[in-house]
């Protein structure tokens, strides 16, 4: 968790302590699964009595949010940039590929508990129980990728195709890159993976 900025010593150690606690949570959930935790392991892998647990945490289900909105900023800064950017479709829908992995190599643990939770693939952080933010983040995602696919299509770049559908493809071909790479954080073959995807999806996709 990035520590804050501008903020008093005795802030800077708050905010320290509650990173802290986040990280124990994350490392538990993903590796034993949300509802086989207690408050109780978390305070022991954090090194923390309970009730200090608790000053910053009213129950699992607020460090759950922390967690899982932290990662749906991430997503969020990493891809909205490329939808927004000025290259053009085809290069923005690379970039959301390469940009989503990147988001599961340096969010591995999150990411696991959220696969583990929730059974979905990396973008559907809207099934992501309690968190409100990745429900919005993953609503304004999954519009820009059917804007962009609609854009692209109707420039003639890629085919006439429904832009629901071809997002649905792509989520789909993601998913599996990434339910693989969770299973095996140390894949040394996920980018050759990731780019037969690309190079599968685009042939299907791309018009002429």
């Amino acid at each position: 968790m990035a520590e804050k900025t501008g903020l008093s010593r005795r802030q800077r150690e708050r905010q320290r302590h509650r990173d802290e606690i986040v990280d124990a949570a994350m490392r538990l959930f993903a590796e034993k699964g949300f509802h086989n935790v207690s408050m109780q392991e978390i305070a022991a892998e954090a090194e923390f009595a309970t009730g200090t647990i608790y000053n910053f945490f009213d129950s699992k289900e607020s460090l759950y949010r922390e967690i899982m909105d932290e990662v749906a900023d991430n997503v969020l800064s990493l891809v909205k940039p490329i939808f927004e950017g000025e290259a053009d479709e085809r290069e923005k829908i690379a970039g959301f590929i390469w940009a989503s992995i990147r988001v599961f190599q340096e969010n591995s643990a999150a990411i696991r508990l959220f696969l583990r939770a929730n059974q979905g693939p990396l973008t559907h952080v809207s099934t992501a129980h309690f968190s409100e933010t990745a429900a919005e983040v993953h609503g304004t995602l999954q519009t820009m990728l059917k804007q962009v696919f609609a854009s692209g299509m109707s420039k003639g770049l890629f085919r006439p195709l429904d832009p629901n559908v071809a997002a649905l493809a792509l989520d789909a071909a993601l998913r599996a890159i990434v339910f693989s790479a969770a299973e095996d954080v140390q894949d040394s073959a996920l980018e050759e993976k990731v780019a037969g995807i690309e190079e599968l999806f685009f042939r299907g996709i791309l018009h002429g």
